[in-house]
């Protein structure tokens, strides 16, 4: 009850916007009831857990002594062997030994405990969960020694037990939102649950026994608390799916209430598939493991095995692939074979420059380029991961289909093509066809900015070129710049970092210019995808596909063509086929991404809807893909031209529906209130 009320109180506070009427409140607090009914069920379980160890302490304890009075070793030993005996119990549940397992290779990925803590995964996996139960055994005798205290000493404990439950809390609710549920914020909750049992056994032992009246009044209290609490939870059971907008909320922004309907969902999931059909799991059919929203669907088996839109047929797949086919531009001979260079700006939203209406001065030169490019108002990512998003729009497709890249086809077609990295293991695995890589003397962007200069200063004017420029700097981590200073909040530093590579890249742009190279030269600016900066408790990226992460800055300059803000919705993965259609080069059929050219010349144009993906991966680099111990999450959505954007997370079987050209910051979720454009999204 207490962690609830805590909850419950923040919550109430930071969804305000969030809430449509006090209705939806209501119903959002009686869905805090599952937290007395699970919170009630984990607490007779840990009793009967204490009960049962305590009697095999005691009597190991009596078998030690040998008959006689049991000492402080012999109780030591016994504890000591029955917390052994425990961990070997627990670890053979897999939801146990897979939350140890994935707290140790979250370890593992520290640089100092990667040897130690990989070469016996599995007996430390035995030791952690020991040292687990040894702490709680502590934190118990403590709380019952405290009856024995002074109320000074109480008193210091109970604070002190309070503000670790603060800090705890704020550690759950605000740091790496998210990213990492089933290691860091399964800890947190468990942490706080153990230290609130604490502070009410300390408050219990520490009371005195009450009298006949009293204990009549509080009969009437808990039989009145009783019947609100059972009127709460079956509420929530007949109306919590009926509600997405308030079931977003308990799995995106709680922290215990969210835990405690997944350990209600696990113990109603009769097909041990890992979806509920209860509480709104999502499995319509709790018989047969094979349909659940975590499945892959099967074509033309009449079933629908995800759970998500009816059955996939051929003629499905044939109608899309004739859709896509049909948008395949038609190769220009008269285009001419402008020079290209490609600014790829990591973490770059959109948002935060001038031209796209940010008032903060943090991009007077990109906003001078805009003013004479096409600018994308609404240009989205595939994902809001580098590693996802990068091979996705190099291949122009929104999966890895190990397509011609269009750097190779550039290559291809006579093009002198230099890549001027930061990362370049990695982008040497996903920008193929380059010919030349150019290392920069020293670090910064500072220095890729004059080797570039130098070395496209050199380049014949016989032969086009393609630079390919990546620029890492407003990823984290945030470097500080004297003369871009606008503060020590996060997004002061990520401002300041888009500020420093504006100027740097002002440079560029500034030698263009003068040397008439922006005459025969197309300039892309393009993020891999935003960055959160505090919006719904998260900060970085890779975690949701709102248009913090998911929006990005798209900006063409091409010489000869006007300048034009563009409010289509589009996607990166066009950039290749764009760029290609654009020198009047052909792109491989295979593309899934289409040419924007007619949108930079101003040209009616039907966009197909948008879709992107947020796959997050729970793997250890150290171990086989076999041996990861929690399935990879993933939430998916779709946007039309119209302006609608339907959010689906498969893990919570949850859906968003925003009208983004009204509600921009998506904070009014219409996925109940339009089911039939909800419907159709799907």
């Amino acid at each position: 009850f207490l962690l609830a009320l805590v909850e419950w109180i923040d919550l109430n506070i930071q969804l305000t916007p969030v809430f449509e009427s006090f209705a939806e409140r209501l119903a959002f607090t009686s869905y805090f009831s599952m937290n007395l009914l699970v919170g009630a069920a984990i607490g007779l379980l840990v009793g009967l857990f204490v009960h049962a160890a305590t009697f095999l302490k005691r009597r190991l304890e009596k078998f030690l002594a040998k008959g006689k009075q049991p000492q402080l070793a012999h109780r030591l030993i016994a504890g000591l062997a029955v917390c052994a005996f425990a961990a070997v119990l627990l670890n053979q549940q897999p939801k146990i030994h897979a939350y140890i397992i994935g707290v140790i290779r979250e370890a593992e990925k520290l640089p100092h405990m990667t040897r130690v803590l990989l070469k016996f995964e599995r007996l430390h996996a035995y030791l952690v969960l020991m040292g687990l139960i040894i702490v709680c055994s502590i934190l118990w005798v403590v709380t019952r020694a405290s009856k024995q205290w002074g109320w000074r000493l109480r008193a210091i404990w109970m604070f002190g037990l309070v503000m670790l439950m603060a800090v705890v809390y704020y550690i759950d609710s605000r740091i790496e939102v998210q990213l990492y549920e089933p290691s860091l914020n399964r800890s947190m909750f468990l942490a706080n649950t153990a230290l609130a049992f604490a502070l009410a056994g300390t408050i219990y032992f520490s009371s005195a026994r009450t009298g006949a009246f009293e204990v009549a009044r509080k009969k009437y209290i808990m039989t009145a608390a009783a019947i609100l609490i059972i009127a709460g939870v079956a509420f929530t059971f007949a109306r919590f799916d009926h509600n997405q907008n308030l079931k977003t909320q308990i799995f995106y922004r709680t922290t215990q209430a969210k835990q405690h309907f997944r350990f209600a969902q696990w113990m109603l999931d009769f097909d041990r598939d890992g979806y509920s059909a209860l509480l709104g799991g999502g499995d319509p059919d709790d018989r047969q493991s094979g349909i659940n929203p975590g499945a892959t669907e099967v074509t033309g088996d009449g079933i629908d095995n995800n759970c998500i839109g009816g059955d996939l047929t051929e003629q499905d797949i044939e109608v899309w692939n004739q859709e896509r086919e049909s948008r395949h531009a038609a190769v220009e001979a008269s285009a001419k074979r402008y020079n290209l260079i490609y600014i790829f700006v990591d973490a770059l939203r959109a948002d935060h420059l001038g031209a796209y209406g940010y008032q903060r001065n943090t991009s007077p030169n990109l906003d001078a380029l805009a003013a004479r490019s096409a600018v994308f108002d609404n240009a989205f990512t595939p994902s809001p991961n580098t590693y996802q998003a990068v091979p996705k729009f190099m291949q122009s497709a929104y999966w890895d289909g190990h397509y011609e890249t269009w750097t190779e086809v550039l290559a291809r077609n006579g093009y002198k093509t230099f890549l001027f990295p930061r990362r370049l293991a990695f982008l040497q695995r996903h920008v193929k066809g380059i010919e030349q890589i150019i290392k920069p003397g020293k670090k910064g962007l500072n220095s890729t900015v004059d080797k570039a200069i130098e070395v496209l200063s050199k380049h014949p004017q016989d032969r086009p070129f393609c630079a390919y420029i990546y620029v890492p700097d407003p990823h984290l981590p945030f470097a500080r710049h004297a003369r871009f200073n606008y503060g020590s909040s996060f997004t002061d530093l990520y401002d300041g970092e888009i500020a420093y590579t504006d100027f740097q890249l002002g440079r560029l742009f500034d030698w263009l210019d003068k040397s008439g190279k922006m005459n025969d030269t197309m300039v892309v600016i393009m993020a891999d995808h935003g960055e959160s900066v505090g919006e719904r408790a998260v900060y970085k990226h890779n975690s949701q596909l709102y248009n913090e992460q998911m929006r990005i800055a798209t900006i063409f300059y091409v010489p000869g063509l006007a300048p034009r803000r563009i409010p289509d919705y589009v996607s990166s993965i066009d950039l290749g086929a764009t760029i290609l259609n654009t020198v009047g080069l052909d792109y491989p059929k295979q593309y899934a991404g289409v040419s924007l050219l007619p949108l930079l010349r101003g040209e009616p144009f039907s966009h197909p809807p948008v879709y992107g993906e947020q796959v997050y991966k729970y793997e250890s680099p150290y171990v086989q893909l076999s041996e990861n111990v929690h399935p990879p999450s993933k939430k998916y959505m779709v946007i039309t031209q119209d302006g609608y954007k339907l959010i689906y997370n498969r893990d919570y079987y949850n859906f968003e529906l925003y009208n983004l050209r009204e509600d921009p910051r998506e904070e009014r979720n219409l996925y109940n209130r339009m089911p039939d454009k909800a419907e159709e999204m799907k």
